[in-house]
């Protein structure tokens, strides 16, 4: 069955629309818009004046014309009516007659008709009216009549008049301007006569709408043609520009090789050789930028690996001390604690710096077993526990009562959770710490929260930069290097997942660990953490779905199957293992 194709119909609202948000979008259509406008807006009041003008200028002179005319025709008419010879009334009346038809005929073209009849009406030898067009007598008010009527000095009258249109429509007081001429024609034998003509200025005003047509025209055209040239200027100046500003895009987007051709030698031709000098000078910074990396990565390496024999021979000598502190008297022995304890933080630096060049020089490699994720996070805990209790800081742990199972680098899985452990710690304030978990079929959500200072709104995004420290000023117990949540982020890209933070000051501090449930089946989307953040601001501490082991596979579809280890517990457990 052949379905009509239905034609969209023309809307000029639709078209309007369109247009105004071209203007919006588009310097050039902007541009050539106002130029129109203020094109035609000159040419019309251009227009107007000119039309002013001619139109006074042509009435005067029509006016001018009419009243040549109708004294030529007074002068004929009384020449005749001083040279006939009539006495009987017929006579007369057929005297007037031929007289009124003769001026007619002799008028000018634009005379539409001539009115002749007897003031002294009451005269036994009045006339009767004669009229060459009837239609046109009303015309004739009863104010031009009185004032021939009574007029003593044969003086000629004059007063414009609107002739109606010969269909009879239009609307009231429509039609074409004409005149209306009178004046007193002496005729002894029947006493004097009242002499009328009509003029019709039908042709004038032709000639001026033609104009006036003409001017609309013109203006029209001259608006057309200045858009079009705008257009073109315009076009010139834009399109450069646009090549520019891909090129711009195009070079923000990787590809520093982009140039553009330098084809002006003007203003944009300017710009043009600018881009491409900003453009050189942009790949010379970014290839020195490479080169000074990688020489500081090869630097931090090189220095890690040469320290690593004289820290070793350090750390036994360090030892053999500690074990012979007893023998030596308080001041000594306190020496040999603190030198103990540099030369571990020493230890811990090397460790990191070594694993961060190992990463940055692409070696980094991930042991992935499947592990049930409750192991790492118990060891994590198992190791921080000491610090905790020495800052006095309750550690709340809260794991499934089942298996989470995923192919996981425990040993990266581990550092990840002790190093956000040691932060939270440090900076919990004798608050406490909970650690939680979220699993789902896609992937693992671990939590680590803190209850203490918090971190500044703007200062949130820096917390993973290598030896950023979020309170400078702050005396830390654990004597971190730094690194610890730079090494974090590492390992947790590494397993194809990443670290989310949140922090409001007073408030505390939360991370969440996000890792796939199997890293090679890459990134795990948002829509299906088991647990995230409600917002994307980085000061609202508010998560959507549900700690525990999903038992749906609907989505949010989560029960809390978990149980708790305080700090109590662990403190038990750390006692009995001594």
């Amino acid at each position: 069955m052949n379905v009509p194709k239905l034609r969209r119909s023309f809307s000029f609202k639709r078209l309007l629309r369109h247009g105004r948000a071209e203007v919006r979008r588009s310097l050039q259509a902007r541009t050539v818009a106002l130029t129109v406008i203020l094109t035609l807006a000159v040419a019309i009041v251009f227009s107007m004046v000119s039309m002013v003008s001619v139109r006074a200028s042509l009435l005067t002179q029509i006016t001018s014309q009419s009243r040549a005319d109708y004294s030529n025709m007074v002068q004929q008419a009384q020449t005749s009516l001083d040279a006939a010879d009539v006495s009987a009334t017929v006579q007369i009346q057929q005297l007037v007659n031929d007289l009124a038809s003769t001026l007619q005929s002799d008028g000018s073209s634009n005379l539409v008709g001539v009115y002749l009849w007897s003031r002294d009406t009451s005269s036994p030898r009045s006339i009767i009216p004669v009229s060459t067009e009837p239609s046109y007598e009303s015309l004739i008010s009863d104010d031009l009549r009185s004032a021939v009527a009574s007029d003593v000095d044969d003086n000629i009258f004059y007063q414009p008049v609107n002739l109606p249109m010969e269909s009879g429509g239009g609307l009231p007081g429509s039609g074409t301007p004409g005149a209306a001429l009178g004046t007193t024609l002496e005729f002894g034998v029947a006493g004097n006569l009242e002499f009328f003509a009509i003029y019709s200025y039908t042709l004038q005003e032709q000639s001026l709408m033609q104009i006036q047509l003409n001017l609309l025209a013109i203006c029209a055209l001259l608006a057309i043609a200045v858009g079009v040239v705008m257009w073109m200027v315009i076009r010139g100046i834009v399109r450069p520009i646009e090549y520019v500003a891909s090129a711009a895009e195009t070079l923000a987007s990787g590809d520093l090789d982009t140039r553009v051709d330098v084809n002006r030698k003007d203003e944009i031709g300017v710009l043009q050789r600018s881009f491409n000098a900003m453009a050189d000078s942009l790949n010379q910074k970014i290839d020195e930028l490479e080169e000074a990396s990688v020489s500081q990565k090869r630097f931090v390496s090189d220095v890690s690996h040469e320290l690593r024999t004289p820290v070793t021979t350090m750390r036994m000598a360090s030892d053999l001390l500690e074990m012979k502190k007893d023998e030596f008297d308080p001041s000594a022995r306190r020496t040999v604690e603190l030198l103990s304890g540099q030369i571990n933080r020493f230890q811990d630096l090397l460790a990191d710096l070594l694993e961060i060049s190992r990463y940055d020089a692409g070696y980094a490699a991930l042991d992935l077993v499947e592990t049930d994720v409750r192991e790492p996070i118990e060891t994590a805990v198992d190791q921080v526990t000491g610090i905790a209790q020495a800052k006095q800081v309750p550690l709340h742990v809260y794991l499934p009562n089942v298996q989470v199972l995923a192919r996981i680098d425990s040993r990266r899985v581990i550092r990840i959770v002790r190093n956000l452990l040691a932060n939270a710690v440090d900076f919990a304030e004798d608050r406490p710490v909970e650690v939680r978990v979220a699993a789902n079929r896609k992937a693992v959500v671990i939590s680590v929260r803190d209850y203490g200072v918090g971190i500044e709104k703007d200062k949130v995004a820096h917390v993973f930069d290598r030896f950023w420290r979020g309170d400078p000023s702050r005396s830390r117990v654990t004597g971190g290097t730094g690194l610890g949540l730079s090494i974090a982020m590492t390992d947790a890209l590494l397993h194809q997942g990443t670290i989310r933070v949140r922090s409001e000051l007073g408030e505390g501090t939360w991370f969440l660990v996000v890792l796939p449930r199997n890293p090679d089946t890459g990134h795990v989307a948002d829509a299906d953490l088991p647990v995230d953040f409600a917002s994307a601001q980085p000061d609202v501490l508010r998560v959507v779905g549900g700690f525990g082991v999903a038992q749906s596979h609907a989505a949010g579809a989560t029960e809390p199957l978990e149980v708790r280890r305080d700090v109590e517990e662990l403190t038990a457990r750390s006692d009995d293992g001594e």
